[in-house]
């Protein structure tokens, strides 16, 4: 079984399929099954360091199976890249497979840290885990990686207490740019969602949209069109975090998977795909598609953060179980590892099927027949946008005084 795998990952490779996360998401489910078929992790070579450690790092969160605790303590990381293997030694403190961290990485840590130029994952995973290193006495490793301006950058997602300035929304929501240079023009003939969401994420999200030829979607009545949404992690923890909150920002909407599998986790309809603005100077490929309102603005930054400390994998999706906690703020959607989630089973007495309406209104919104064959097809940007610190869920009211109606 476990040598299939392994074929079916390098026939993956030879073949050189690249489909928007398709391959990162069968490498990341093909290493998880590994852990289970090859707890020892023997003969194994991880063809992508990164996803390897964060299937690993998700199945522990998971649960602290002895076949996964086994992969753990057997793991060779010695020629993973510097990143991966402090992760790797997080994660041995973190679930006590180690009470300190091997000499050799100590080493290499600190090289790094000494240059001009430290690589920013290794400052960001750093600062995202200070309070962990703190506590085991690597006080003198934190003290070097704040010498570098990106430590801050961590600290400057978390939570904020301010409301994002109303003219910053109207701007961004009216104003669109010229995008014809981004990509290419790929996104040119694409929805735009705008999904306004509170600080504490607790609370659902609320979603308006922009079609193809950049008009407020509405419903049969004329009434804006509005979707709820959720865009809050199980975990409790920050978008900086693996398997934290989502982050405020810009995301691209490219298609959907070939499959509604694994129904239990992301529900009966296909899950669309959400991937991160590629890095460039002054971050100008996120700046390209915002008004220049924005370009100053914080608001976007934790998509930037999420980026380069490695997140990956985000999805908007469905649920296929059943969440009973009735007094909760989110109720009745349910929490994530840090996708995008929709309303889905049977609740008081109504029937949610919100991804699959969503599904069918991006279609609409692409002038394409809202049918099972064009899901594909999907295109779009995603602006995630957190307004305030209210505690309550963002209803369409609130988005009058910014002239979305």
């Amino acid at each position: 079984m476990f040598q299939k795998l392994l074929g079916m990952i390098f026939l993956l490779f030879s073949l050189q399929i690249h489909a928007g996360g398709l391959q990162e998401d069968f490498l990341y489910h093909a290493f998880q099954s590994s852990f289970y078929n090859n707890p020892e992790g023997k003969s194994l070579m991880p063809l992508n360091e990164g996803l390897y450690v964060d299937a690993l790092w998700d199945s522990l969160d998971q649960g602290k199976d002895s076949k996964n605790l086994a992969v753990l303590r057997n793991i060779q990381a010695w020629q993973f890249p510097l990143a991966e293997k402090l992760r790797v030694g997080i994660l041995k403190l973190k679930f006590k497979e180690a009470t300190s961290l091997e000499r050799n990485l100590l080493i290499e840590l600190e090289n790094d840290l000494l240059t001009l130029s430290p690589e920013l994952k290794i400052i960001y995973i750093l600062a995202a885990h200070e309070k962990l290193f703190l506590a085991h006495g690597y006080a003198q490793i934190i003290a070097l990686a704040k010498k570098h301006p990106a430590y801050n950058d961590v600290a400057e997602v978390g939570e904020n207490e301010n409301d994002l300035e109303a003219d910053v929304v109207s701007d961004l929501y009216f104003n669109y740019p010229d995008v014809t240079t981004y990509m290419g023009g790929e996104y040119i003939k694409s929805v735009r969602i705008f999904m306004f969401c509170q600080y504490n994420r607790l609370y659902p999200c609320l979603m308006v949209m922009r079609d193809i030829n950049g008009l407020p979607v509405r419903n049969a009545d004329g009434t804006l069109w509005v979707n709820k949404a959720l865009a809050s992690a199980v975990t409790g923890l920050p978008s900086y975090e693996r398997n934290g909150n989502t982050p405020a920002g810009i995301f691209t909407i490219d298609s959907v998977m070939p499959d509604a599998d694994q129904q239990i986790s992301y529900g009966k309809f296909r899950r669309m795909m959400l991937n991160f603005i590629p890095k460039a100077s002054d971050e100008m490929h996120i700046k390209s598609l915002l008004p220049m309102s924005s370009w100053d603005s914080d608001w976007w930054k934790p998509t930037t953060v999420a980026r380069d400390i490695g997140r990956n994998l985000f999805r908007m999706h469905g649920t296929g179980r059943k969440d009973n906690m009735s007094g909760t703020p989110y109720f009745p959607f349910s929490r994530t590892h840090g996708c995008v989630s929709q309303r889905e089973n049977l609740y008081e007495g109504i029937n949610y099927t919100d991804q699959r309406k969503l599904l069918d209104k991006i279609m609409v919104s692409l002038e394409l027949e809202p049918n099972y064959s064009n899901e594909p097809k999907i295109k779009g940007l995603l602006y995630i946008i957190d307004l305030n610190d209210r505690n309550a869920p963002l209803e369409k009211e609130d988005l009058k005084k910014f002239g979305i109606e």
